[in-house]
This record gives C-alpha cells, sequence and structure tokens, in this order.
C-alpha cells in the first residue's frame, strides 16, 4: 500500500509545527506538556521523522485554535470547505453513509504501515 503522506510532507508538518511553536515562545517540552504529549514523540514530529496521530492533532486543534486542513494538507479552509458542501449538497442517509466511509478509511490509515514506526529512526 503507497503512502498516503509522503516524507516530504512528513517534514512540512514538522516545520509548521516548530512555527506555531516558536511563534508561541515555547520550548520543545512547553509546547509538549501543555498539549499532554511525550517531548520524545513531539521532537520527532517536529523533525518530520513521524506523523502526529488523529488525537494529537484534535489537541493540538482544540489548544491553539489550528487549522488542521492548512496545518495537515496545506490548504486553508473555510466554512464552506468541501467536505460541509459535500455533505449539505447530498440526502441525508448518503451523507451518514459518507462519515462512515470516512470513519472505516482513517481507521484503515492509523492501522496501516504509513503511521508504524519508522526503522531508519532505529527506535
Amino acid at each position: 500500500m503507497n503512502r498516503i503522506v509522503n516524507d516530504k510532507e512528513t517534514r512540512e508538518i514538522g516545520r509548521k509545527l516548530k512555527e506555531l511553536r516558536m511563534k508561541l515562545q515555547l520550548t520543545q517540552q512547553e509546547f509538549a506538556n501543555k498539549l499532554y504529549w511525550d517531548v520524545s514523540s513531539y521532537q520527532k514530529i517536529e523533525r518530520g521523522k513521524t506523523l502526529m496521530t488523529l488525537d494529537k492533532a484534535v489537541q493540538l486543534h482544540r489548544e491553539y485554535d489550528v487549522d488542521l486542513n492548512y496545518f495537515i494538507a496545506g490548504d486553508p479552509c473555510n466554512v464552506e470547505d468541501v467536505l460541509g458542501r459535500t455533505v449539505i449538497s447530498v440526502p441525508r442517509e448518503e451523507s451518514i453513509q459518507l462519515f462512515i466511509r470516512l470513519f472505516e478509511y482513517m481507521i484503515s490509515f492509523l492501522e496501516s504501515d504509513a503511521v508504524k514506526k519508522d526503522p531508519e529512526d532505529g527506535e
């Protein structure tokens, strides 16, 4: 299975995370603590060695009101985003099926090799 997020994108997410932390004038330890993240895991994400998990992305959004669409995909979004337009433009039953498929996709991604430990990290 091909990776959904490539190494360049993973590094870009780490760069944006570091940029946010620096803007907030926090050390890596302070930033990780504020989000209840393990600092060594945070450092790997910031260096672009690994991806943050979905729960970490949600914490980041809640704590700092980060636009995850921009942060993760690089595309700023607003209230009229693609998912929102899709959901309101289809019948209710179809939108429920779309959400179910989305959650199934997210679960399969989280269980895939793409989010497992990188063997090049040596950890």
